[in-house]
C-alpha cells in the first residue's frame, strides 16, 4: 500500500489529477469513518471528509515522505475534528438576561430535542454506538475504522501510525468485550453506505483550490541521525587496524574495571487491589494508570517509599507491585533542566526526580502526573520564574511548588516536542518536522500556530535570550520579532544543530541536515572512511552572538583530528564563560571561546544533539547516553554514571537462574543478588580459573540469554569479522562468561559494507540473534528470518530450512521458539505454527488444525513436555504435539497472555489484567494485582513474581498467596 501511495502522491504532483481522485476513492470510508466516531454526526462528518481531502490536495507539495500519506491524512482529519468541537462550545449567557419567552421558547426547544433523542435511541445504529461507547477510546476508533470504514488490519495501522500487532491486539479485546453482538454492529455498520457523489464534489472544490509547491528536500525519519550515528561508532570501532588506530587509544589492560553503581533502596509501591478469579475486565486501568492511549500513565493510589519521595506514605496490607531499581545502564531521562534557584530536575517515563546541590542521589519528587500519556520521543522541560513546566505529547503541565505537584495547563497541538521557551508575553513551543513553532498567550491553555516561514524548515532547536526568542532549523537561523520570523545572517551553510545562552551571549552549534545526513549515510563504509580521510573541513562549527543576532563570531576550534569530520551536529552547552561541545570529539573553553581545550573521542557521550543535557556550571554538567545517565565535574573532561536514585526502565531479556537475576545491558551481562536493587557487570573471561580478557574484543550486541540443563548461556552477535555468533556460559562460580570455543562462521553471510541503506545496515548488525534456544550441547538461532542450528563439535551451522518471509510492523521481531530435547516449536511472524520431533530436520505445519484462529505469537515454553503458545486469541497447549485445546480461565474466558514462565511444575502467564497460574484444572487463576504496564518479561525467582514493562521499567510482587 506505501508504494502505491507514493506513486500517486508523485503522479499528483507531476499534474495528473486522477491520480488525487484515486487516493479520494481510497480514503473517503476511512476518513469519514474516523470523523463520526470523533463528531457523532453522520451529515458532519461528510463535511469534515471534504474537508480533510481539501486541506490534503493543497498541502499535499509539502509532505516529505510520499509513504506517510495515510498517516498524515489522520492527522489533518484529527486536527479537523478537533477545531469542530471548539467551535460548538455555545458562549455562557446570563438568564438574568433573557427574557420569560425566551427561556419558554429555549425549554420547548430542549424538551423537542429530549424527544427526538429518546426516540433515536430506539434506531440500530444508535444501538450500535451505544455498544461502541463502552469500548475504550482506542478499540472505539479501532472497529469503527475496521467495520465502518472497511480498512484491514495493516491499513489501519498505516493510518492511525500505530503498530499492526497494536491494532491486532485492540481488535481482539474489542471483540472479546462485545462478544454476540459483533456481528449485529458488523452488518449495521457496513451497510452504512456514503452519498455516491461525495468524491465528486470534492473533485469539484479541488479545481478551485493552488496546491502547494513541493519542497525540495528528502525525507528521512527522525531517528536516522541517532541510528546512522551510533552504528558509524559500531563500525569504525571495529572496522580493522587500518581505521580504529585514527580515533581509538590502544587498549590498556591495566585500566581500573567498571565500578558497580549501587542504587539507592527505596522501592517505589504502587498499591493495588488483587481481584482473584475474574474474567478479563474492559476499560481503562485505574489503579496504576495504564492508559489506553500511546504510553503509561500513574494515577492514584500510588505509594512511594520516604526514601525517594518527600511524601508520608501510608501503610497498606494490600498485594502490591514494587518498583525495582533495574541497572544502571537502564537508568535514563528524556528530560533535563537546571532551575534558578539550583536544583536539577531530570524527567522519565517514572516520574520527576530533583537533585539538590551537594546531593549524593536523585530524589524521586512525584510520579507522572495521572492524565499524562508518555511516548517514546522523550519529555520536554522548562522554567519561568519559579514554575516548572513539562511538555507531555498531550499537553503541557506546570508545578509551582517545585514539582510536588502538577497542574494540566491544556491541550497541546500533535507532534514530536522540540523544546518550551518562556518569555514575558507567552509560551512558544517548538516541534519537529512541518509542524512549526505554536504560541500561546493564556498560559498554556489554547495555542495558534504563528507565521508558516520556517513550519517546513526542519526545526531543530529553540532557545530564548530575555524575551527573544531565536530558533535554529536546517535551513538557517531565525529570530522572532512581534510574531514575524526573521531569518538572520549567519556565516554558515550548514543546519543550524543547537542553542545555548549565558547571560546575553547566544551560542550555535551547526551540523548536517537531514538531507546532508542522507546522502552521506548513502556511502558504504569505505567510501565513508575515505571522504572521512580526504576532506580537510569540519562537518560543523560554533559561533556566538552579543547583541541578539545582529553580528555573529566563528569560533569553532580547529583539530588534526580525523573525527572532526564525522559528525551529526555539535553539541553546545554555555554557562558563565564557559563553552563546551560535545560531539565525536569534545573541546572546551573557559574564556566564551577564545582559547579551547580538546578532550578527544568518548563514545559514551556521542549521542544525537536532541538527547537532553545541561551545564549546571562551568564544571558541573549532565548528558543522558547509551550507557545511562553521565555527569562530570571537570568540565566535561571525564564522565562518570550519575544514577543513584533513577529507576531504570530499559531492560531486556531478564532471567531468573540460582536464585539470582540476569538481564542484558549496553555493556554487556549483568548480575543481581539481591532481587534487582544493585547490578554486577560479569566479565567475559577466556577461561575460569583466570580473569583473563576474552581474545576477541570486539563489540558484541544484541545479546540474548538462554537457560538449559542448568546453564545459563548468553548469544550475541559481532560486528567484525561480520555475522558471527558468539555463545558463552556461565561459569560454576557465577561471574564470568566463558565463550564457547568452535563455533562456526556463517556462511555467504553478506557484508555490511555493501549496503548502502544505513536502516538496513542497522537491522543487519543488531538484528541477530532475534531468537535463541539451547538444548543440551545443540544450540538454535535465528538469523535473516531462517532458523539455523549448531551442534558442539560441527564444522558448519545446519540450515533448518525453516524460512520466514513475511514481512514484520517490527522489523526486530523475530521467531517465536522454544525446543525440549528434540523437539521444537517456532512460530512465525505470519501466524503459522511449526513443529519438529527431530531438531529441526523435517518440520510440520500445524496451523490449519488449532483449535483457535490468531495471528500472533506472543510466547512460547515448555513446562516438562507440555507445550503453551500464547497467541492474541489465547493460550494453546499440548501434551503431545498432537492434541490441542485452547486454556480458559473460571469463566471460560479465553485469557489474553503476553509472556508465560514456569517454576517447577507450575506455569504462570502475564497479560494486561495481571499475573495468571493455571491450577489443577487447568484454568488461569489470578494471583497478582493489575500489572502497571504492558509485560515484556515474565520471571519467577525467590518466591516473587518480577516483570519487565514497556515503559516503565522493572516490578516485583510476593508470590505467596494472602
Amino acid at each position: 500500500m506505501k508504494n502505491e501511495d507514493a506513486q500517486l502522491v508523485n503522479q499528483f504532483l507531476a499534474g495528473d489529477e486522477g491520480a488525487f481522485t484515486t487516493l479520494v476513492k481510497k480514503y473517503q470510508k476511512s476518513v469519514h469513518a474516523l470523523a463520526w466516531r470523533k463528531v457523532g454526526d453522520f451529515h458532519t462528518a461528510e463535511e469534515l471528509t471534504q474537508d480533510t481531502f481539501l486541506k490534503a490536495y493543497q498541502k499535499l507539495g509539502t509532505l516529505k515522505n510520499p509513504n506517510q500519506f495515510a498517516g498524515w491524512l489522520y492527522v489533518i482529519a484529527n486536527r479537523l475534528c478537533i477545531a469542530w468541537h471548539r467551535k460548538q462550545k455555545p458562549p455562557m449567557e446570563s438568564l438574568e438576561t433573557t427574557t420569560g419567552e425566551e427561556i419558554e421558547e429555549s425549554s420547548y426547544r430542549h424538551y423537542e430535542d429530549e424527544q427526538r433523542k429518546k426516540a433515536a435511541t430506539e434506531d440500530r445504529q444508535v444501538r450500535v454506538r451505544n455498544l461502541l461507547e463502552k469500548l475504550p477510546e482506542s478499540e472505539r476508533t479501532v472497529v469503527t475504522l475496521h467495520y465502518l470504514g472497511e480498512m484491514t488490519v495493516k491499513e489501519i495501522s498505516k493510518f492511525l501510525g500505530v503498530s499492526v500487532n497494536t491494532i491486532k491486539s485492540r481488535l481482539q479485546r474489542a471483540r472479546n468485550r462485545l462478544k454476540e453482538q459483533e456481528t449485529m454492529i458488523q452488518e449495521t455498520l457496513g451497510s452504512i453506505q456514503l452519498p455516491t457523489d461525495l468524491t465528486e464534489n470534492i473533485m469539484k472544490k479541488t479545481a478551485e483550490l493552488q496546491p502547494i509547491s513541493p519542497t525540495s528536500s528528502k525525507p528521512l525519519l527522525p531517528w536516522a541521525i541517532s541510528a546512522a550515528t551510533t552504528i558509524f561508532i559500531f563500525l569504525i570501532m571495529g572496522a580493522g587496524s587500518q581505521y580504529l588506530s585514527r580515533f581509538q587509544k590502544p587498549y590498556n589492560l591495566n585500566a581500573q574495571s567498571e565500578i558497580t553503581v549501587e542504587i539507592i533502596d527505596a522501592p517505589i509501591v504502587l498499591d493495588t487491589q488483587a481481584k482473584l478469579d475474574l474474567r478479563n475486565q474492559s476499560g481503562r486501568f485505574d489503579t496504576t494508570g495504564k492508559s489506553s492511549n500511546a504510553g503509561p500513565q500513574v494515577s492514584e493510589p500510588v505509594m512511594l517509599a520516604a526514601a525517594q519521595i518527600e511524601k508520608e506514605t501510608r501503610p497498606s496490607t494490600k498485594q502490591q507491585w514494587i518498583q525495582v531499581s533495574g541497572p544502571a545502564e537502564g537508568a535514563s531521562v528524556s528530560g533535563l533542566l537546571v532551575s534558578s534557584w539550583g536544583d536539577v530536575y531530570g524527567v522519565s517515563r517514572i516520574g520527576i526526580y530533583r537533585l539538590a546541590p551537594d546531593a549524593p542521589a536523585w530524589t524521586l519528587v512525584n510520579s507522572v502526573p495521572p492524565e499524562a500519556s508518555v511516548d517514546s520521543h522523550g519529555i520536554r522541560m522548562a522554567e519561568r520564574n519559579g514554575t516548572l513546566y513539562l511538555v507531555f505529547p498531550n499537553g503541557v503541565f506546570a508545578s509551582k511548588d517545585r514539582g510536588a505537584t502538577w497542574t494540566k495547563l491544556g491541550e497541546r497541538p500533535e507532534g514530536r516536542a522540540i523544546g518550551l521557551v518562556i518569555t514575558d508575553e507567552a509560551l512558544y513551543l517548538a516541534l519537529r518536522d512541518d509542524e512549526g513553532i505554536f504560541l500561546s498567550t493564556d498560559g498554556g491553555k489554547q495555542w495558534t500556530p504563528l507565521a508558516n516561514e520556517i513550519a517546513n524548515s526542519g526545526i531543530n532547536a529553540i532557545d530564548a535570550v530575555e524575551n527573544t526568542v531565536f530558533v535554529g532549523t536546517n535551513q538557517g537561523l531565525y529570530r522572532l520579532r512581534s510574531e514575524t520570523w526573521e531569518k538572520l545572517t549567519i556565516d554558515t551553510t550548514k543546519a543550524i544543530r543547537s542553542l545555548s545562552t549565558s547571560g546575553n551571549n547566544l551560542y550555535v552549534g551547526t551540523g548536517s541536515s537531514l538531507s546532508q545526513m542522507q546522502s552521506l549515510l548513502e556511502n558504504s563504509i569505505e567510501d565513508l572512511m575515505e571522504e572521512i580521510t580526504n576532506n580537510t573541513g569540519p562537518r560543523w562549527e560554533v559561533l556566538y552572538s552579543t547583541d541578539l543576532g545582529e553580528s555573529w563570531t566563528d569560533i569553532t576550534p580547529t583539530s588534526t583530528s580525523h573525527m572532526m569530520r564525522v559528525s551529526s551536529g555539535a553539541k553546545v552547552l554555555a554557562s558563565g564563560n564557559a563553552v563546551l561541545i560535545l560531539d565525536m570529539l569534545s573541546f572546551r573553553s573557559t574564556d566564551a571561546g577564545k582559547t579551547w581545550t580538546e578532550f578527544g573521542f568518548n563514545s559514551n557521550i556521542v549521542v544525537p544533539t536532541i538527547s537532553p543535557s545541561v551545564a549546571v556550571d562551568e564544571n558541573t554538567i549532565f548528558r543522558d547516553s547509551t550507557s545511562g545517565l553521565l555527569r562530570s565535574t571537570d568540565g566535561g573532561e571525564s564522565w562518570h554514571p550519575f544514577m543513584n536514585g533513577i529507576v531504570g526502565t530499559s531492560i531486556f531479556n531478564l532471567v531468573g537462574f540460582k536464585n539470582e537475576l540476569y538481564t542484558s545491558t549496553s555493556k554487556g551481562v549483568a548480575k543481581s543478588t539481591d532481587g534487582g536493587e544493585s547490578w554486577n557487570k560479569l566479565t567475559v573471561g577466556s577461561d575460569e580459573l583466570t580473569l583473563k580478557p576474552s581474545e576477541n574484543a570486539h563489540p558484541l550486541i544484541s545479546r540474548k540469554l538462554a537457560i538449559a540443563d542448568g546453564v545459563l548461556y548468553g548469544a550475541a552477535s559481532v560486528l567484525v569479522p561480520e555475522h558471527k555468533l558468539h555463545i558463552s556460559r556461565l561459569s560454576e562460580n557465577g561471574n564470568v562468561l566463558v565463550p564457547i570455543q568452535g563455533i562456526p562462521a556463517l556462511e555467504d553471510a553478506p557484508s555490511t559494507k555493501d549496503i548502502k541503506d544505513w536502516s538496513e545496515k542497522l537491522f543487519q548488525v543488531s538484528g541477530f540473534p532475534k531468537a535463541f534456544a539451547v538444548s543440551g550441547k545443540t544450540f538454535y538461532a535465528e538469523y535473516r528470518q531462517q532458523l539455523l542450528r549448531w551442534r558442539r563439535g560441527e564444522s558448519a551451522w545446519f540450515n533448518t530450512g525453516l524460512v520466514d518471509r513475511d514481512k514484520s510492523d517490527n522489523p526486530m521481531r523475530g521467531f517465536k521458539l522454544a525446543v525440549s530435547e528434540e523437539t521444537v516449536y517456532v512460530g512465525k511472524r505470519d501466524g503459522s505454527l511449526f513443529q519438529s520431533f527431530d531438531s529441526g530436520a523435517t518440520w510440520k505445519d500445524l496451523t490449519a488444525n488449532l483449535p483457535l484462529r490468531f495471528e500472533r505469537f506472543n510466547d512460547i515454553t515448555f513446562a516438562g513436555s507440555t507445550v503453551y503458545v500464547a497467541t492474541d486469541a489465547g493460550v494453546l497447549t499440548s501434551e503431545d504435539g498432537e492434541h490441542w485445546r485452547a486454556i480458559t480461565d473460571t469463566a471460560g474466558t479465553h485469557t489474553l497472555i503476553d509472556r508465560m514462565a514456569v517454576a517447577g511444575i507450575q506455569v504462570y502467564g502475564a497479560g494486561e489484567e495481571g499475573v495468571y497460574r493455571l491450577n489443577n484444572r487447568d484454568e488461569w487463576e489470578r494471583i497478582s494485582p493489575a500489572v502497571p504496564d504492558s509485560v515484556k518479561t515474565l520471571v519467577i525467582n525467590n518466591d516473587r513474581l518480577y516483570i519487565v514493562t514497556e515503559h516503565r521499567g522493572m516490578f516485583h510482587t510476593s508470590l505467596e498467596k494472602e
